[in-house]
């Protein structure tokens, strides 16, 4: 449970993109609640258990945005409330999913949009995507579509010039093969809009997808935005499991894009960005897979806002059998290895709970000794919520025992998952190869245990959290697939560059803090 305080100060400027009339909507994550103490005032939200301290006017701008969502309306009735600070606040509230922000603009005033789609050798696939592209509630004289073709040795240049007389396009014909990422580096740098927009050929974009996107663009600061990649159907069994699984969608709620957030990179079958800053960066590396995971991990890394926007829809074709599902999950895999060889600061990171391995250990270790000590392994336990209670009580944040309790519960089970999820697709193979070579050792049979309870227990945890149209045991058998494959491919890259780096993980640990974080405003 993290405690903030966010003052009514100074907050940079805040203006759109020209003279555009913007209107926004905010709405209050329902588990919210302004609490006031005296002349301070609080704001408390559920899942994960989060306390920020702020200005009264902040709490009656809030108050007033859950009666009517209408930002507009809500500042006028907070007097001596900056509007440039307001929004800067709301905005970050937005990134920590205590609000939702929805901008929108007129149609006369949607900016010029170039979408790029890199293709080789699929005329039958392309055609779909051209007629989806072709249904865009967007406006065709700000509309542009790029088909970057990557040496196609079929017909699929001529079957995407046919439709020039139907849609604003141009073929690029690249001589010699040379990759999906440029490609569309080709695409940014032959466009006309100043919104670049990315798909796959294999693709199918929603009538509304750039219209749900493109309004994102309005703050100045915001360089990349992405949506869902859902099924293009869900005949297959693996279809079904993709629809919630997928590595290239990230679920319903929207987010602010971090390297080590709950939604770590966007996928180019469903990307905006900025052209000017693409290019300014020097576009995609020449990496495949992964050349969008680098792409967005820069920008975050200059200090861009990249945001995830799950209305903005593209349906994918993927890959609904089996062995093309595996070895796409093992090349997506040996990516990784490229990508913190890239940014070695961004490598996976595993959270232990202090308290619960100390509590394990303890019990395990005195069960051999005498049935009754490992009543004292809730120690460590209660220290942890003691702990986190004077830590409450010492910011002075309205958190009864029983919410904070609950909070602190959830905390130690999401670390828990966690770590069974990083043994499932980092060491599952390690883990089995030495427990079977071991079995007949106590050390073999618990490392056998271990990640068999990773691999069933998060693929449980996975299909109760996100409610697959797919039954139980075959959402648990692709779960276990997938974190196999992926795991193979983990290896197979180390391997091939000769690194062990991304199966180091970084270790933090969950436990208690003396002193409340704050954050003051900039």
């Amino acid at each position: 449970m993290r405690v903030r305080s966010q003052d009514d100060g100074e907050a940079p400027q805040w203006h759109p993109d020209g003279a555009v009339t913007i209107t926004a909507r905010c709405y209050i994550d329902p588990s919210a609640r302004c609490l006031a103490q005296g002349e301070t005032v609080w704001i408390v939200a559920d899942r994960p258990l989060r306390a920020w301290r702020v200005h009264p006017k902040v709490g009656r701008l809030l108050e007033a945005l859950r009666m009517n969502p209408d930002v507009e309306h809500a500042l006028r009735t907070v007097p001596g409330l900056r509007r440039e600070l307001a929004l800067e606040l709301l905005e970050r509230f937005a990134d920590e999913g205590l609000v939702r922000l929805e901008w929108s603009v007129s149609e006369d005033v949607l900016p010029p949009v170039t979408v790029v789609i890199p293709v080789r050798n699929r005329p039958r696939q392309l055609q779909a995507c051209l007629a989806a592209l072709e249904r865009l509630d967007y406006p065709h004289d700000r509309l542009e579509v790029l088909v970057v073709d990557d040496a196609s040795t079929d017909e699929t240049p001529e079957r995407a010039a046919a439709w020039c007389g139907r849609l604003p396009l141009r073929v690029i014909r690249m001589p010699v093969r040379v990759g999906a990422a440029e490609c569309r580096n080709q695409g940014a740098a032959a466009a006309q809009g100043e919104i670049v927009a990315f798909t796959d050929s294999d693709c199918l974009p929603h009538p509304y997808w750039l219209q749900a996107l493109v309004v994102e663009f309005v703050r100045p600061s915001v360089a990349a935005v992405g949506g869902a990649v859902l099924p293009a159907d869900e005949q297959s069994w693996l279809d079904r499991y993709e629809a919630v699984q997928s590595p290239l969608t990230h679920g319903p709620v929207p987010a602010r894009v971090r390297p080590r957030g709950a939604v770590p990179y966007l996928a180019t079958a469903n990307v905006l960005m900025r052209r000017r800053v693409l290019l300014e960066l020097g576009g995609f590396a020449r990496i495949h897979p992964g050349e969008d995971v680098d792409l967005i991990w820069r920008l975050c890394e200059q200090g861009w806002r990249v945001l995830y926007r799950p209305n903005g829809v593209v349906y994918h074709d993927h890959r609904d059998r089996l062995w093309p599902f595996l070895r796409r999950r093992v090349a997506y895999a040996t990516s990784e290895v490229v990508l913190v060889e890239r940014h070695p600061a961004y490598r996976h990171v595993l959270t232990l709970p202090l308290a619960l391995l100390m509590s394990v250990g303890w019990a395990l270790a005195s069960w051999r000794r005498g049935r009754w000590l490992p009543v004292f392994a809730l120690l460590p336990i209660l220290a942890e919520l003691v702990s986190a209670m004077r830590s409450v009580r010492h910011a002075g944040a309205p958190i009864g025992t029983g919410r904070l309790l609950q909070g602190e519960l959830r905390g130690t089970a999401a670390a828990v998952y966690w770590v069974g999820r990083t043994v499932s697709r980092y060491y599952s193979w390690a883990a089995l190869i030495t427990g079977a070579l071991t079995r007949r050792r106590g050390v073999g049979q618990w490392l056998l245990a271990l990640v068999v309870m990773s691999l069933t227990g998060t693929a449980v945890v996975d299909y109760v959290r996100k409610r697959p149209r797919l039954d139980l045991v075959r959402f648990v058998l692709a779960h276990i697939l997938d974190d196999l494959a992926n795991n193979a491919g983990l290896l197979a890259g180390c391997l091939r560059y000769r690194t062990v780096r991304p199966m180091l993980v970084a270790l933090s640990f969950y436990r208690p803090r003396g002193a409340p974080r704050r954050e003051r405003s900039r």
